[in-house]
């Protein structure tokens, strides 16, 4: 099941020119590559939330690097506690 969701989410992802360079699950991080608009930002944002959601966790953006054409974004799913 998890797998047909990280699946999907790839496939919905890469539509957008949104896509997920990065997950690690033992440390919980997420990496977006994502066009430098306030649009992919706030897609970025929902999506992390989404997948960090199903793990019962919230996400947290730690990082996010731009140029002038795309940003990489990284977000950790935090037990909600640890806010």
């Amino acid at each position: 099941m998890a797998a047909r969701a990280l699946f999907l989410l790839l496939f919905l992802t890469g539509c957008s020119g949104i896509s997920v360079v990065a997950m690690e699950d033992k440390s919980n991080y997420i990496t977006f590559e994502h066009p430098f608009t306030d649009e992919a930002e706030a897609r970025v944002r929902g999506q992390a939330e989404g997948m960090c959601r199903q793990r019962k966790q919230a996400a947290i953006k730690t990082e996010r690097t731009c140029s002038l054409s795309k940003c990489f974004t990284n977000y950790q799913c935090v037990d909600r506690g640890a806010r």
